[in-house]
């Protein structure tokens, strides 16, 4: 999909694994990222923070413990990878800029979302519009007491959502958009897919899965 001037994609179980790589990249990973966009990937050894890298030329910080990046520049590829948290793209309305957050319940609060933004308005971004991709979503993500309290404390009640059983869940996307809206930044699009019972997703939660997603944006 295109936002502003940013190209989005999203994959899925057909495109492959995009698990980062246990040391140096391998063949086969990269023929498949290849297959996405042709250029030099910032992909990032996540760390459920709110870590951000800035990137001004293609490939930069490739590897970096991290959860989001920022590119500022034409053709450089800004990738995340997923199996249940929710992958977030922010795009510039005034200027050349895109990034990807990868946002778990921890790296939403401990502030993943604000730090990225942040970086953007250093550099003078203005209307911020973002994307949401596929996550779990609450009638599969059920959440102990104690951290969904935790939760609601840092990003509102509306957080708290229940399972298809009826249990206390973590509403995911509404986390997302609290997190979006504390930081005046508008939602123009969600990816209406939860991980863990649609098809064509890998999931931590529902099965295992230690395959990834990735979520890949870059400037035209």
């Amino acid at each position: 999909m295109k936002l502003g001037a940013a190209e989005i994609r999203f994959t899925q179980t057909s495109d492959g694994d995009f698990s980062p790589p246990d040391a140096t990249d391998d063949a086969a990973l990269t023929a498949r990222r290849r297959s996405v966009f042709a250029g030099p990937w910032t992909w990032l050894r996540q760390q459920h923070g709110r870590e951000v890298v800035s990137v001004d030329e293609p490939g930069a910080y490739a590897g970096a413990a991290a959860d989001a990046a920022v590119a500022f520049v034409p053709g450089a590829a800004v990738a995340v990878v997923t199996a249940d948290c929710a992958p977030i793209v922010l795009v510039a309305d005034n200027l050349p800029c895109v990034a990807v957050v990868h946002a778990g319940w921890k790296g939403l609060v401990a502030g993943v979302v604000d730090a990225t933004v942040a970086i953007m308005r250093a550099r003078d971004a203005e209307g911020i519009s973002a994307v949401l991709g596929p996550c779990i979503h609450p009638e599969c993500y059920e959440f102990g007491a104690d951290d969904l309290a935790a939760i609601a404390d840092a990003l509102g009640a509306g957080v708290r959502g229940a399972t298809s059983q009826g249990t206390p869940a973590l509403d995911l996307p509404a986390a997302v958009r609290a997190s979006l809206e504390r930081n005046d930044v508008r939602l123009v699009h969600a990816e209406d897919a939860c991980t863990a019972h649609t098809p064509g997703y890998w999931s931590y939660r529902a099965r295992a899965d230690k395959q990834r997603q990735a979520t890949v944006a870059w400037l035209a």
